[in-house]
């Protein structure tokens, strides 16, 4: 099965960042001791989880893709009896399901270990705070993932993507500064508009990048 292959092509790299998931908050109890986490512990296990994040989007959605659609490969998996859209989605999704189990990890452990050590465990303002990075590294794996794909190269992808995700806020910034023009940054607030229809605009934002890399391999690499 296709989706078996996807698995076992970065499966390496997921038990890696699942190890790290679930170590990073417990030693941040050893190294800080109870009295530390009192204080630290919900920005603590935010910051864990921008660090493993970043790590996990890039690499997976890098990886992943660049399995998948190398030269060599894309050209068997073509030949398939199925559109190239299966093979485009597929990927992806074993990725991002790979992604949310290793924030599930590293959540999961964290609360525990907050818990554990009577420590104070993020309140409303904290959990929104999870929820956009969720989002956030949502657009940074889809990103990466599309740019690999069409690029057909990890290095090239995972370039790419870095750029654009470093490169945009310096662009919006100075545009707004030189012309008064303001761009929204991924998972920023949009205009007036509700919270949640933000979110739900910033989710369809990472698909599009998805549907983007499905007509580059079905129209212009056909």
């Amino acid at each position: 099965m296709y989706i078996w292959k996807c698995w076992r092509d970065t499966r390496n790299l997921f038990f890696v960042l699942g190890i790290i998931a679930a170590a990073i908050m417990p030693f941040a109890a050893i190294s800080l001791g109870r009295s530390g986490l009192m204080g630290f512990g919900a920005p603590t296990a935010l910051a864990a989880l921008n660090f493993l994040g970043m790590g996990a989007s890039l690499g997976l959605g890098a990886l992943m893709a660049s399995e998948e659609f190398a030269q060599d490969t894309v050209s068997f998996l073509f030949t398939r009896p199925r559109n190239r859209a299966y093979f485009v989605w597929m990927g992806w999704v074993v990725g991002c399901t790979e992604f949310l189990l290793i924030a599930i990890i590293n959540l999961s452990v964290d609360w525990a270990t907050l818990w554990h050590v009577h420590a104070p465990v993020p309140g409303p303002v904290g959990l929104e705070r999870f929820l956009k990075a969720l989002i956030f590294f949502l657009y940074v794996y889809s990103l990466t993932f599309s740019l690999t794909a069409v690029l057909g190269s990890g290095l090239k992808g995972l370039g790419a993507s870095v750029a654009f995700i470093f490169g945009w806020p310096g662009f919006a910034l100075a545009l707004e500064v030189k012309w008064k023009i303001h761009f929204p940054l991924p998972t920023e607030r949009l205009w007036t508009l509700p919270i949640a229809a933000s979110n739900v605009i910033w989710i369809a934002t990472a698909l599009l990048f998805v549907v983007f890399a499905q007509v580059v391999l079905e129209k212009w690499k056909g």
